[in-house]
């Protein structure tokens, strides 16, 4: 759970939007899917996203002009605000209608983003590079440490789980 304010893996909703949020859903359902999309993968402290159009065609089985439309949709009515970063954009959900963090942080809702990369998106030999990638071993808490090269005797019997 987070320490700092209890919000921890929730999205609050402004209440007084809620009318909005069903005429949203009735009206230009593409557009809502595409918003609880954004609600969904946003960062916690910054209400952002940088997303292709390609990734929200994907994501939602739609079609580029109708995932366009539903994008302009949310735009006009406030529901998001985007920003161009070079190529890509980002979207930024109206912090006054759903946040994540506390209250009183709202305010930075640009300042960072949720980056979705679409695996479909990537240049040939993509795979290739990636697995040359070197990464940290990770060690979960039940694990022993070993930081050295002697050879380890044999497991005790307790230390097995034989389930």
């Amino acid at each position: 759970m987070d320490s700092d304010n209890g919000n921890y893996n929730f999205v609050q909703v402004q209440k007084g939007h809620m009318k909005q949020w069903r005429d949203l859903i009735k009206k230009q359902p593409l557009s809502a899917e595409i918003m609880f999309y954004f609600m969904e993968v946003m960062g916690k402290n910054t209400n952002a996203v940088v997303c292709s159009y390609k990734t929200l065609q994907e994501v939602t089985g739609y079609s580029r002009p109708s995932v366009g439309r539903a994008i302009k949709t949310l735009k006009d009515m406030n529901w998001i605000d985007s920003v161009k970063v070079g190529s890509a954009t980002a979207y930024a959900v109206n912090e006054r209608i759903v946040w994540q963090s506390g209250k009183n942080q709202r305010k930075y809702a640009m300042f960072s983003a949720t980056v979705i990369a679409s695996e479909s998106e990537q240049e040939k030999g993509y795979e290739e590079k990636a697995t040359k990638i070197k990464s940290i071993p990770f060690v979960e808490r039940s694990e022993r440490i070993i930081v050295d090269n002697n050879e380890l005797p044999p497991p005790d019997q307790q230390e097995l789980e034989l389930e």
